[in-house]
């Protein structure tokens, strides 16, 4: 019968292979010293020739020991071997790239952008002012576009719109502002939100809603009047004023119209923000400025501004909504769509931007306002504005030649001479 190691010493050896005992250790520990131990509490009954098979086992273990106790001993000090990096599979955690958005007129609610952003597989978005370069051009990185309805034929000489059908539905959009002039078919672009743009007053105390607006010729005449410095804008409600269409008669009848309004208002524009300080500080009494700004400020110069539409219709900002069609994130672009036009976001509009939905009812487009609209066939009389923007100045080159000099002529365009 093979004779049984004691425990004690059994477990130094477990301990040793462990690596539980110090280095140091096995330098330390003499080999009579172990062998002693072992002697002392071997039992006295053992037979002799049990021995031998026992001492090897022994010797086995010390061996093994030993050997780990060296490597570890002298491998610590040594160089690492290179280990290969561990490949880099996708994260189903890793949140996509954010999804870059142009924006013309008043932001979207951070909050809107968080609660989408919120949303399984949704990224963030970078939310962008749309402006246009100095060299004329438009910003062709976006994936998603929030802009009027006059920005969106520019941009198509830029980039392509993609197709929204089937991808954003038009369920509950009021069919009044579908299938117009520059998408006639809706399917590079979906609206999403609208502000009429409206004559302000400022009037005295008791003075009721509805207010008297005297004739275009006479704008400039009325005390403390300043109106914004936008030619195609101004231009449009001068033609309009006069009953005539505004995205008809083509560019010369536009730019008589620019030219007619820039002389007669001469010293009365300014930028639309200062116009509305400037009702807001008493400095101003009449001007044309967008709805949105008194539906989000209602008691602004206070509280005693009116507003008011000629008979003939006014400019209405129709904002619309496209997609890039080389956007790698088109996915989610439509889910973005969607979630705007959807109907919580939809009912919060007017509140949160001061415009007015598109999710509404033909001849109900203005309910939820707090402020009183005006009276008459005004809105069925309105337009927006497809007028393009007017071109980059650029210095002409100077003639090397006294034949053949090219002479810049009106609306941008060159003839010889």
């Amino acid at each position: 019968m093979e004779r049984e190691l004691p425990w004690r010493s059994f477990s130094i050896i477990q301990s040793l292979c462990r690596g539980e005992v110090e280095h140091d250790f096995l330098w330390a520990f003499s080999w009579a010293e172990f062998w002693e131990k072992l002697e002392v509490v071997d039992p006295i009954e053992n037979k002799p020739d049990s021995r031998v098979p026992g001492l090897v086992g022994v010797g086995l273990l010390l061996a093994l020991a030993l050997g780990f106790g060296l490597g570890q001993r002298f491998g610590a000090g040594g160089v690492e071997p290179e280990r290969l990096p561990n490949p880099s599979a996708p994260s189903i955690f890793q949140l996509p790239s954010k999804l870059v958005v142009y924006q013309e007129g008043p932001a979207i609610p951070a909050l809107w952008l968080d609660t989408f952003s919120s949303g399984l597989g949704n990224p963030k978005i970078d939310l962008r002012v749309l402006e246009r370069g100095s060299d004329g051009s438009w910003p062709s990185d976006g994936d998603v576009y929030l802009i009027k309805a006059r920005t969106f034929q520019p941009l198509s000489q830029f980039f392509s719109w993609a197709d929204l059908t089937g991808r954003v539905p038009l369920d509950g959009i009021n069919p009044v502002f579908q299938g117009q002039a520059f998408d006639p078919t809706g399917v590079k672009s979906r609206p999403w939100r609208i502000s009429p743009w409206f004559f302000m007053k400022k009037v005295a105390p008791g003075t009721p809603h509805k207010v008297a607006l005297v004739a275009p010729a006479r704008w400039a005449g009325e005390p403390q009047s300043l109106f914004p410095s936008d030619p195609d804008l101004m231009g449009a409600i001068w033609l309009k004023s006069q009953g005539k269409p505004i995205n008809l008669g083509g560019e010369l009848t536009q730019q008589m119209a620019r030219q007619q309004v820039e002389a007669t208002l001469s010293g009365k524009l300014a930028s639309e923000q200062e116009c509305w300080d400037g009702f807001k500080n008493g400095s101003v009494q009449l001007s044309y400025l967008p709805a949105w700004r008194l539906v989000l400020d209602p008691q602004a110069g206070g509280g005693l501004i009116r507003w008011s539409a000629l008979p003939t219709g006014t400019i209405v900002d129709f904002e619309v909504m496209g997609i890039r069609e080389e956007s790698s994130k088109k996915d989610a672009a439509f889910r973005f769509l969607e979630f705007l036009l959807a109907g919580p976001q939809q009912s919060a509009l007017l509140g949160a931007t001061g415009y007015f939905p598109v999710r509404s009812k033909v001849g109900a487009e203005w309910v939820g306002s707090a402020l009183i609209m005006p009276s008459g066939p005004w809105f069925d009389r309105s337009e927006f504005i497809m007028w393009p923007y007017p071109r980059v100045a650029v210095t002409p080159p100077q003639p090397t030649s006294e034949t053949n000099a090219v002479v810049p002529v009106i609306g941008g365009e060159q003839k010889s001479e």
